[in-house]
């Protein structure tokens, strides 16, 4: 099984490259990678909250683009893992050794389309991932027509967006999310996303292109549900600092 594994803390929990406190930060993530291994398919970091874009669509019209993310909040997305495991146990028992278990939390979600890279990046591209936001509807549940529908949209724009598009998921309903903390060396696992909202990530792209402008530009191409939005916030260089 497929899972995508959402990173969260609070923003003044992050620390600073070159610092101590990145070091070891950087050590708990390369643990998490031997322990994890061959499970782990895909990973990245983000950039903090302050980078995003935000793409609005409304019912009408352009779609409206803001500097900020989709939702004001503490507790921001720092980065996300695409597991290949058994059950949800086994994904549960990996995420458990991330560092943002211990100071934040991890949210596990079963994927229900997974496409991944294929090919080399064009030259100076940059990467950056795109969230999609909203309120769930019938096209969030695999198997019905609207789910269907929904995929042919997504289908031709991954042919119009070409080598934009490094890869992406789309994933089951919220209520299918565990997720898990530990503190003080006790593993915690709760049903559901951390926090309660109406509006859900419902997917993701990784997309790449030669500039912010233009990447936003594809973003804005991304299918969401009606009145659904897109965070776009680039990816971090872990090897910087």
């Amino acid at each position: 099984m497929h899972f995508l594994v959402l990173l969260g803390d609070d923003e003044s929990n992050a620390t600073t490259p070159g610092t101590p406190e990145w070091d070891a930060e950087m050590a708990g993530y390369m643990h998490f990678d031997e322990v994890a291994g061959d499970a782990i398919l895909a990973g990245e970091a983000l950039e903090p909250t302050a980078t995003a874009t935000t793409v609005r669509h409304g019912d009408a019209g352009a779609p409206l683009v803001t500097s900020g993310p989709y939702a004001e909040t503490t507790e921001a997305l720092g980065g996300l893992y695409i597991l290949d495991v058994g059950t949800l146990d086994d994904a549960i028992e990996l995420v458990r050794h991330l560092p943002a278990a211990a100071t934040g939390w991890v949210a596990v979600r079963p994927i229900a389309l997974w496409q991944g890279p294929e090919g080399d990046a064009p030259p100076a591209a940059e990467r950056y991932l795109a969230l999609m936001y909203g309120k769930e509807s019938p096209a969030d549940v695999p198997e019905t027509p609207e789910w269907d529908a929904g995929a042919g949209e997504h289908g031709r724009f991954v042919e119009s967006a070409g080598d934009g598009v490094v890869s992406g998921a789309a994933l089951h309903p919220i209520d299918t999310t565990t997720t898990v903390r530990v503190r003080e060396g006790e593993l915690l696992v709760t049903d559901g996303p951390f926090s309660e909202s109406a509006e859900v990530i419902g997917g993701y792209y990784l997309l790449r292109a030669p500039s912010k402008e233009a990447v936003i530009a594809l973003a804005a191409t991304v299918p969401v549900n009606p009145g659904g939005a897109v965070e776009v916030r680039p990816v971090m260089d872990v090897g910087e600092g």
